[in-house]
Protein backbone atom coordinates (compact mmCIF):
# COMPACT_ATOMS: atom_id res chain seq x y z
CA UNK A 1 0.00 0.00 0.00
CA UNK A 2 1.28 3.54 -1.24
CA UNK A 3 2.16 5.44 1.98
CA UNK A 4 1.79 9.25 1.79
CA UNK A 5 3.43 11.95 3.96
CA UNK A 6 4.14 15.41 4.05
CA UNK A 7 7.43 17.16 5.38
CA UNK A 8 7.39 19.02 8.74
CA UNK A 9 10.63 20.19 10.29
CA UNK A 10 12.41 18.28 8.18
CA UNK A 11 10.99 15.23 9.21
CA UNK A 12 9.00 12.54 7.53
CA UNK A 13 5.20 12.74 9.02
CA UNK A 14 3.25 9.86 7.31
CA UNK A 15 -0.65 11.51 6.32
CA UNK A 16 -3.48 9.70 4.85
CA UNK A 17 -3.70 10.36 1.14
CA UNK A 18 -6.14 13.57 0.04
CA UNK A 19 -4.82 15.47 3.64
CA UNK A 20 -3.65 18.79 2.75
CA UNK A 21 -0.41 18.84 0.76
CA UNK A 22 -0.23 14.89 0.80
CA UNK A 23 2.66 13.21 -2.05
CA UNK A 24 3.19 10.07 -2.04
CA UNK A 25 6.34 8.37 -0.39
CA UNK A 26 9.01 6.61 -2.59
CA UNK A 27 11.73 4.55 -0.16
CA UNK A 28 14.99 3.34 -1.65
CA UNK A 29 15.79 0.14 -2.06
CA UNK A 30 17.65 -1.17 1.04
CA UNK A 31 21.10 -1.63 -0.67
CA UNK A 32 23.11 -5.02 -0.20
CA UNK A 33 25.64 -4.51 2.29
CA UNK A 34 27.92 -6.24 4.86
CA UNK A 35 26.39 -6.73 8.14
CA UNK A 36 29.26 -7.30 9.78
CA UNK A 37 31.13 -4.01 8.76
CA UNK A 38 28.46 -1.79 7.78
CA UNK A 39 25.58 -0.39 8.71
CA UNK A 40 22.50 1.37 6.78
CA UNK A 41 20.97 4.56 7.47
CA UNK A 42 18.22 6.52 6.62
CA UNK A 43 18.59 9.93 5.08
CA UNK A 44 16.07 12.95 5.47
CA UNK A 45 13.50 13.47 3.36
CA UNK A 46 13.45 15.12 0.38
CA UNK A 47 10.98 16.91 -1.70
CA UNK A 48 10.36 15.79 -4.96
CA UNK A 49 7.91 18.20 -6.31
CA UNK A 50 5.51 15.09 -6.93
CA UNK A 51 6.95 12.87 -4.22
CA UNK A 52 8.89 12.23 -0.59
CA UNK A 53 11.59 10.50 -1.43
CA UNK A 54 13.66 8.61 1.39
CA UNK A 55 16.92 7.57 0.85
CA UNK A 56 19.98 5.40 2.46
CA UNK A 57 23.17 5.49 3.01
CA UNK A 58 25.85 3.08 3.97
CA UNK A 59 28.70 3.50 6.76
CA UNK A 60 31.47 1.87 7.53
CA UNK A 61 31.51 0.42 11.39
CA UNK A 62 34.05 -0.10 13.76
CA UNK A 63 35.72 -3.31 14.55
CA UNK A 64 35.12 -4.50 17.95
CA UNK A 65 38.90 -5.08 20.12
CA UNK A 66 36.87 -8.04 21.27
CA UNK A 67 37.65 -11.90 19.78
CA UNK A 68 35.25 -13.54 18.33
CA UNK A 69 34.43 -15.27 21.27
CA UNK A 70 31.16 -16.16 22.42
CA UNK A 71 29.71 -13.92 25.46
Amino acid sequence: MQKHGIIENGKLKIVKKGAPNAKPVVYAEIPEYDQETQAVFELPPVDNGDHIFVGLKVVEVPKDDVDNEML
